[in-house]
């Protein structure tokens, strides 16, 4: 179930209706564990259970890592556990990936291509599994309530798109469901529409601008070019942030607050500041649960670098199962490798950078843009060929 249709229209009014007037206050968190099932299933109704067992997995493993005191043993379940989650992940959404990939490489059908549907959401549902049993290791969460994690694991308004949220801000607000004030419906209401005038109107209109970017031909001048990466850079920011926009003003409307997920991010000085800006959970959660797990920046330079583009390489993984993101994800990860290189070597012997000047801020904030933009065509194209044809045509 989408958020810009007619259907999820009709299943949030009636939802909001039945949720305020008739379920008693006890009750309300059961309901919207069935709700958010109904939501769920309206697409591939199978998958369901997929997300249930998934979530009674992370449940029993999780609480077991909670209860072991013995170290290595906490250790060995937390792996099962990641290991688990992971490789349903990837059987779903990589399985094709991995065996068109052999077979490009060998120009020879080596391995047959499986016709395999991904389950919808699996991307943030199996990352909002990771962090719960990484944060019971870590002791950060120090048990998981059935009940609060239910309606974590089936909260509708994040099932689809996002926010990644995180148990331990979430989990203590299902007790403590109240009526929005006036001023706070008022707000949500105005997220609502903001997120959907967002993408109906602005991102969906950029699609007739976006054709260069899909299908190069000849018959486009380089201007067609240009004005593509623009429409394209507008429309995905618009697409995200007015789906993140909805989901937050339907959870304020039930009484329950998720996290932000965009602060302005082509407003940025540098492309460290622009992932602290865009799609903030993900951004998070890469931080969290792969850069700092694989050593961070508390090694050798050349470790922090490795980190880096790894960490970004599975970030650009994560949004699709192709090569054009992973090598999307490296330019993302090279960017910040240069920023990081730019700031301890070339900031501190320029006095000149280090004023907060508005021509400072001007080129870095329009340096910070383009160097975005132009990632976004890895992030657009097809195939690597179609992206190499747009930056060719971009300039030639």
């Amino acid at each position: 179930m989408i958020f810009n249709t007619w259907v999820f229209g009709v299943f949030a009014v009636v939802t909001f209706a039945v949720y305020w007037t008739v379920v008693p206050q006890h009750w309300k968190p059961a309901f919207l564990i069935v709700a958010g099932s109904i939501f769920y299933a309206y697409s591939v109704p199978a998958f369901l259970l997929l997300v249930l067992g998934l979530g009674v997995v992370t449940f029993f493993i999780g609480n077991a890592i909670a209860r072991t005191g013995e170290p290595n043993a906490r250790k060995r379940l937390l792996v099962a556990g990641v290991v688990l989650i992971t490789a349903i992940l990837v059987f779903f959404k990589y399985t094709k990936f991995f065996a068109t990939t052999v077979d490009d490489v060998a120009h020879h059908d080596i391995l047959p291509i499986p016709n395999i549907i991904v389950p919808l959401a699996i991307s943030f549902f199996t990352f909002e599994f990771v962090h719960v049993l990484v944060d019971l290791y870590l002791g950060k969460i120090e048990r998981l309530d059935p009940l609060d994690f239910s309606v974590f694991t089936m909260f509708f308004p994040t099932l689809v798109a996002g926010p990644i949220k995180r148990y331990q801000s979430f989990a203590p607000q299902v007790r403590r469901i109240i009526l929005p004030a006036s001023g706070d419906l008022a707000l949500n209401l105005y997220r609502i529409v903001l997120g959907l005038t967002k993408k109906t109107i602005v991102a969906d209109s950029m699609n007739a601008f976006t054709g260069p970017l899909n299908a190069p031909d000849a018959a486009y001048g380089r201007l067609d070019y240009w004005i593509a990466v623009l429409a394209y850079t507008t429309k995905i920011y618009f697409d995200f942030s007015g789906y993140s926009d909805i989901a937050i003003g339907v959870a304020g409307l039930l009484g329950l607050r998720i996290p932000e997920n965009f602060d302005m991010p082509y407003r940025t000085r540098n492309i460290s500041e622009f992932w602290r800006k865009w799609h903030m959970s993900l951004s998070a959660w890469i931080r969290d649960y792969i850069f700092i797990p694989l050593g961070g920046s508390r090694g050798s330079p050349f470790v922090t670098v490795v980190n880096l583009l790894l960490a970004m390489a599975i970030a650009g993984l994560w949004h699709g199962a192709a090569w054009t993101f992973v090598l999307w994800g490296l330019w993302q990860g090279a960017g910040l490798i240069v920023h990081r290189t730019w700031g301890q070597v070339v900031v501190p012997r320029v006095a000149i950078l280090r004023n907060e000047s508005r021509s400072i801020r001007f080129v870095s904030v329009a340096t910070t843009f383009a160097f975005v933009a132009f990632g976004w065509i890895l992030f657009a194209a097809p195939s690597l060929g179609n992206a190499v044809t747009v930056f060719v045509r971009l300039f030639s």
